[in-house]
């Protein structure tokens, strides 16, 4: 879910790129706090070369990833963009790390199935074409995951998009010629 289009183009682009502050702070468990895109110091050059430049080039200069949960549960990120570079103040920290841990505990003491279904129906989506283009290809489901991304990214479309052409018939894959 998010909150306007540009938090909707960062959130989409990460999940198309595989790569950015929500698959850290998910995989780390713990925030992810880039004051400053633009600055070689963060080292997110390197982490993040394609997400970089996309979030750049969308007006982004700040990302803060807060992961949401309990304990070694993550259940997704809590995402805060800056349009001007800074770091958080402690008071802005403190209210994200509260707000991060209840949204993770509402979350995880809801209805799981109904979280689940509202949070990951578009996903959902991108998996089921995922499926579909590992068996149209003979490959691996990562591999198709990997191809999945990289054509959204190539055509400039959501991956999302791009995943409901392949479900509807629209877009297929085929096994490569040697």
């Amino acid at each position: 879910m998010s909150t306007d289009e540009r938090s909707e183009l960062i959130e989409d682009l990460q999940f198309t790129l595989g790569e950015g502050p929500c698959f850290d702070a998910t995989s780390h468990r713990s925030p992810v706090l880039i004051s400053d895109l633009t600055r070689h110091q963060e080292g997110v050059a390197s982490r993040w070369p394609a997400f970089l430049n996309e979030a750049v080039a969308a007006g982004v200069r700040a990302v803060f990833a807060f992961p949401l949960g309990m304990g070694a549960t993550t259940v997704g990120t809590l995402d805060l963009y800056r349009s001007t570079p800074g770091p958080l103040s402690e008071q802005q920290l403190n209210a994200s790390l509260v707000t991060a841990d209840s949204i993770g505990v509402a979350l995880l003491t809801k209805d799981p199935v109904e979280t689940l279904e509202q949070s990951s129906r578009l996903r959902m989506t991108v998996h089921q074409a995922a499926g579909m283009v590992m068996v149209q290809t003979g490959g691996t489901i990562g591999d198709a995951l990997l191809m999945l991304r990289a054509s959204a990214y190539g055509e400039g479309r959501s991956i999302n998009d791009l995943a409901a052409d392949v479900l509807a018939g629209r877009r297929r894959y085929d096994k490569e010629q040697p």
